[in-house]
């Protein structure tokens, strides 16, 4: 029940959030700066108080701690796509510079999503950020 409460808890502040413009992203580096992160349709996601370089610098350490070959990465100005493996299935970390200093990471384990997988990648990056 506990996990249900906090669940539709998490589904009305991200609606809010979406709603808002300008403070919402205060709201969500608040709520980050906590590390925390959402699991909805298969992406855990959330948003940090970091820079780009800083966040893909995590990530790839992540990835080497867990084990996860990177296949591939990809780098703009603004995001960066970071592909790898976990046990056969394909490991999607999407990098995105959303404000100043502010970016989020979506981690996405396999086609249809595996929550536990994902949470413990987005897990170990926000320790390291």
């Amino acid at each position: 029940m506990k996990r249900l409460n906090n669940l539709v808890a998490t589904l009305l502040i991200s609606a809010m959030l979406v709603s808002m413009t300008g403070c919402g992203a205060m709201i969500v580096g608040g709520v980050a700066a906590a590390g925390t992160f959402a699991y909805v349709n298969g992406d855990a996601k959330g948003t940090y108080f970091t820079s780009l370089p800083n966040a893909i610098d995590a990530s790839l350490a992540t990835c080497k701690e867990l084990g996860i070959p990177v296949t591939k990465q990809t780098t703009d100005a603004s995001s960066s796509e970071i592909l790898g493996k976990l046990y056969g299935d394909m490991v999607t970390i999407t990098l995105d510079l959303v404000g100043e200093d502010l970016t989020e990471i979506t981690v996405r384990v396999g086609l249809w999503g595996n929550e536990s997988a994902s949470s413990r990648i987005h897990h170990t990056i926000s320790q390291k950020l």
